[in-house]
């Protein structure tokens, strides 16, 4: 999402459905550091929450890539601290259609564990979940996690997955004004979020979009040289 990554000696590194998969160290870390007040409950709600960023992000970026490689553009996933990236090459038949359909995956793989974890819930499927049970912090959090965290990353705001949608419209519009709108956008609805999340003490919102607001700041000034 913001850079290069690279790779370190400590990164975890498997294949899922044939898509190479890499974890590096910091993906942990900031885990911990996100939901670090749960651990006054107990050091296994910790656990359990590393465990369900794990999961929903990587399901999150496992969409992107199903669909990317479905067009035959062969894939692979880095998980980093600021969350994922679903990386592919896209071939000659790449179309704006395709990479808004690329774009939109990844939420909705999240939409769609987050409806089976609450079907699973209300079937009483996963056992008795009793407010204050490690089960009923599992599934709030998982919900919390793929259907909130999901909506955040429909924002217009570049490089989310809202904000790569909101460039490919803007651009099928008007293919030579289309990315200045696009980073406009970005730059208003990231810097309204950022200004709204300090306000109600949420941190790490803030930072990360007024993070994103600058990016896309730089963006519109170089354009304007």
């Amino acid at each position: 999402m913001f850079g290069p990554v690279q790779p370190t000696p400590y990164d975890l590194q498997f294949s899922l459905f044939g898509i190479p998969v890499r974890v590096i160290a910091w993906f942990w870390l900031t885990a911990v550091i996100l939901g670090f007040s749960s651990v006054h409950i107990g050091p296994e709600y910790l656990l359990a929450w590393v465990a369900i960023v794990f999961v929903s992000i990587l399901i999150h970026e496992m969409g992107h890539a199903l669909v990317a490689a479905l067009f035959g553009y062969p894939p692979r996933i880095v998980l980093y601290h600021f969350g994922g990236l679903a990386m592919f090459t896209p071939g000659y038949n790449y179309t704006q259609g395709r990479s808004i359909l690329i774009s939109l995956a990844g939420p909705v793989a999240g939409f769609l564990l987050a409806g089976v974890i609450y079907v699973l819930a209300r079937s009483s499927a996963l056992g008795p979940l009793e407010r204050g049970t490690l089960g009923y912090f599992v599934v709030l959090q998982a919900l919390y996690v793929n259907v909130w965290w999901g909506l955040i990353n429909l924002l217009p705001v570049l490089p989310l997955d809202g904000g790569n949608i909101c460039r490919d419209v803007c651009t099928s519009i008007n293919s030579r004004q289309g990315e200045r709108w696009a980073i406009t956008i970005a730059l208003v609805t990231a810097g309204a979020v950022a200004v709204y999340a300090l306000q109600a003490e949420e941190l790490y919102i803030g930072i990360l979009f007024g993070f994103m607001a600058y990016q896309n700041y730089q963006q519109l000034q170089m354009r304007r040289f």
